[in-house]
């Protein structure tokens, strides 16, 4: 009876476990994980909001218009049909122009390099207004054309900083500080962020000293930021639309401030840059890929999200924006 009674106990027991309020419990087995599937690079875009009309030149040259976040890649023709070929170029008011040019702010003028001299002529005619010893242009957006001349800075035919002043800022180089001797410098490329900070980039040597590079911002008159680079000066500074950052071919980005942040790290090697309208992005251009880099405005700077198209060169403009073979704006 004690044997009976204990099975029957048991009976009841499981019973009791497989009634649950009146239903069979679930037998529990092992749990199902679903991982989510990573983000499209459209759904990327349309999530941090990146957007805009960009036009770059493949590797053949060919021009392409490209709609982002959407991604249409379109190649650019000309009014007979034939395709639009660049390899760099630059750009503003949806006109191209060719490598080099630097148009006016009132885009009535166009500046270039030429055998060593900057060579002013009007925009729609192409003649000839001016010229002077000295490169590369760059415009101040109040309209005024400045440019590197050796060891000095020109604006128009007048000195706008001496030999004396660069040497001076040169000094701010870590490695010339208490520097006793004579420097020499040589002014390679200049920026405008707005009327009063400019950019500068300079190459620096003296007796026993091998040449050193560095950018120096100047707020008018007064030096208030530098930042010193190996192997080779900055160069090829562009200007953001609304003039809070500017960017060096090689990645590195500078404030209004004057707070420089290099490029990230392991980055191919480039071959120009381009900023979004709204200031959030770097547009890094290589052979291999675009890459946009986070700029000090977002709220993650230095993320990269990658493109995998092949450019030579671009520009970046708000969306709705067009291109046409016959404009473009300085860069």
């Amino acid at each position: 009876m004690i044997v009976v009674g204990i099975a029957v106990v048991g009976v009841l027991a499981v019973a009791d476990v497989l009634r649950g309020d009146g239903e069979p419990n679930a037998v529990s087995g092992s749990p199902t994980i679903t991982r989510a599937a990573p983000p499209t690079l459209q759904e990327m875009l349309r999530r941090d909001a990146i957007s805009g009309f960009v036009v770059y030149s493949d590797d053949d040259c060919r021009l392409h218009s490209l709609l982002l976040p959407r991604l249409v890649d379109d190649v650019v023709h000309r009014e007979d049909g034939s395709d639009f070929t660049r390899c760099r170029f630059t750009s503003a008011g949806g006109r191209i122009l060719e490598e080099g040019d630097r148009m006016s702010p009132d885009r009535t003028l166009v500046a270039t390099c030429q055998g060593g001299r900057v060579v002013v002529r009007e925009a729609e005619s192409g003649a000839q207004r001016r010229s002077y010893r000295g490169c590369p242009p760059a415009w101040r957006p109040d309209g005024r054309l400045t440019y590197p001349q050796g060891d000095r800075i020109m604006e128009d035919d007048r000195v706008l900083f001496t030999a004396q002043e660069l040497r001076t800022a040169a000094r701010s180089h870590p490695n010339l500080e208490g520097f006793s001797g004579r420097i020499f410098v040589h002014a390679t490329d200049l920026a405008w962020l707005d009327d009063h900070r400019l950019m500068i980039s300079l190459e620096a040597a003296g007796r026993y000293v091998e040449p050193q590079y560095l950018t120096v911002m100047f707020l008018d008159k007064a030096l208030v930021a530098t930042a010193s680079r190996f192997g080779q000066p900055a160069g090829g500074w562009f200007r953001s639309p609304a003039g809070s950052l500017a960017a060096a071919e090689d990645g590195t980005i500078v404030t209004r401030d004057g707070d420089f942040t290099d490029p990230p790290d392991n980055l191919p090697t480039g071959n120009a840059v381009a900023f979004s309208p709204d200031e959030q992005w770097l547009a890094y251009v290589t052979n291999v890929s675009i890459y946009l880099i986070g700029t000090p405005r977002t709220t993650e700077p230095g993320r990269i999200i990658r493109l995998p198209i092949a450019a030579q060169d671009l520009i970046w403009e708000p969306a709705g924006a067009g291109a046409t073979g016959t404009t473009t704006a300085a860069r």
